[in-house]
């Protein structure tokens, strides 16, 4: 019983490395993550599971059913800062998080559908299916980001011209009347992206709640790690209960112990980056991680 127990939260894989090396690896990599997960507002899934995938080699559906317990960690400390600091604006994070929950669930039924449907069970073409989904996912951020201009003061957002009502109203940015149905999609849109992929969501949620909802940067931050952590709670569960098991402990906490770490090191550095300047950086950070998994492609 207890061997069933150890074997399902510890899955095995083939690995290019193993033992200590491993360990030390996967720290070093839970910290660098921690610091974008707090510098960002994002779970940092975006990073660690193309980054786990490719230097050592864990398997994708693994990769992305760890990172997600890693960004119940690193976005939980993060969520309870920004929330002292009157980073969040909680209407939306509600709205937002109803959504994603529901999107967990299925990305996770989509993950399952592409390996057994799509890729016929053939493990390697996953791989390349994933890895080619996450290099036009982050090269889509990265010029969002990046070109897209700052909304002028006092003009509606799309979600404020959008005439699909309830509305809700958001007062810590000055948002009135916000389609809460348009929140909810943005949440499960966010929630299937945490299921099928682990990258929690937040890296689209940061230009989303900017560019779309209009809220500040440092409160898009705040908003987005709620809702990462509401996301990411729900894939885990929906993960933990899949067999075989998609989730390792031994990496999840691995990657976690030194990303706690490096989200207050990530938050401190937040506060002081401008709102413009901390969108560029972002917009960087995507561009290097998706050349790192473009790279793994042609290989």
């Amino acid at each position: 019983m207890i061997s069933d127990i150890l074997a399902y939260v510890s899955p095995a894989f083939d690995s290019s490395l193993s033992g200590a090396v491993s360990i030390v690896l996967l720290s070093g990599i839970g910290l660098a993550v921690g610091i974008v997960a707090g510098l960002f507002g994002v779970g940092g899934g975006f990073l660690l599971v193309p980054l786990m995938n490719v230097l050592i080699g864990i398997p994708m559906e693994i990769a992305a059913g760890s990172a997600t317990c890693y960004i119940i960690g690193t976005s939980s400390s993060g969520v309870m800062k920004h929330l002292r600091n009157k980073n969040v604006e909680i209407r939306a994070a509600l709205f937002l998080g109803g959504g994603s929950i529901f999107g967990a669930v299925m990305g996770d039924i989509l993950q399952d559908f592409f390996i057994v449907t799509v890729a016929g069970g053939n493990r390697e073409l996953f791989e390349k299916i994933m890895q080619g989904g996450f290099v036009i996912l982050l090269a889509l951020i990265a010029w969002v980001m990046y070109r897209t201009p700052k909304g002028k003061e006092g003009q509606k957002t799309l979600l404020q011209r959008l005439t699909i009502g309830p509305y809700v109203d958001l007062p810590l940015s000055s948002r009135y009347r916000v389609s809460i149905p348009g929140l909810v999609m943005i949440g499960v849109f966010g929630g299937i992206l945490t299921g099928l992929m682990g990258v929690s969501g937040g890296v689209l949620f940061m230009p989303i709640l900017t560019l779309g909802v209009g809220l500040l940067p440092h409160l898009a931050v705040g908003t987005s790690l709620a809702v990462v952590f509401t996301a990411s709670v729900a894939a885990v569960i929906k993960k933990g209960i899949s067999s075989p098991g998609k989730v390792s402990l031994p990496i999840a906490v691995s990657l976690l112990v030194a990303g706690t770490i490096g989200v207050r090191i990530g938050m401190f550095l937040a506060s002081k980056i401008t709102g413009s300047t901390l969108k560029k950086y972002f917009s960087l950070v995507a561009v290097a991680a998706g050349i790192m998994v473009l790279l793994k492609l042609a290989l």
